[in-house]
């Protein structure tokens, strides 16, 4: 079996974890930016909320209002904390699977450039091979005027 036969299992190994890279990169971008939009959408509705209430709030509230206008932003100010920290994570995974993904694809390329040297190293040596039949078959027929 040719080496490059042999060579071509292992650049298919490296080829399927190059493709589960690229799904890991492409899964944990969108991670990234599902998060992001989840961490602008409670600040604009803590803003909102926030700048509502001081409206209404000028024309005079009771203290239970104000208790629980209290009580409901600081929940709001907990779930944007909890969103940026799970957002920080998912960077920090994200940069990670980069790292993966890059040694993956380079490793990729490298096997893939040495099985294309050897299928190249074969084939000029099957040439070789052939001229060398050739030449010596050339040189066994006796031209009929001898």
């Amino acid at each position: 079996m040719k080496r490059s036969k042999r060579l071509q299992v292992v650049l298919d190994l490296a080829e399927r974890k190059r493709k589960q890279a690229d799904q890991w990169l492409g899964q944990s971008q969108s991670r990234v930016q599902q998060g992001e939009a989840t961490l602008d959408q409670l600040r604009n509705y803590y803003s909102d909320y926030a700048n509502s209430f001081y409206q209404v709030g000028a024309s005079g509230i009771s203290p239970g209002q104000i208790e629980t206008h209290q009580a409901f932003m600081q929940k709001l100010r907990v779930a944007v904390q909890q969103q940026e920290n799970a957002l920080q994570m998912d960077r920090a995974q994200l940069e990670k699977v980069k790292e993966y993904w890059q040694s993956a694809y380079q490793h990729f390329k490298a096997v893939e450039m040495l099985v294309d040297k050897i299928r190249l190293q074969e084939s000029q040596q099957a040439e070789k091979q052939l001229q060398k039949e050739l030449d010596e078959r050339s040189q066994l027929i006796r031209p009929p005027f001898i």
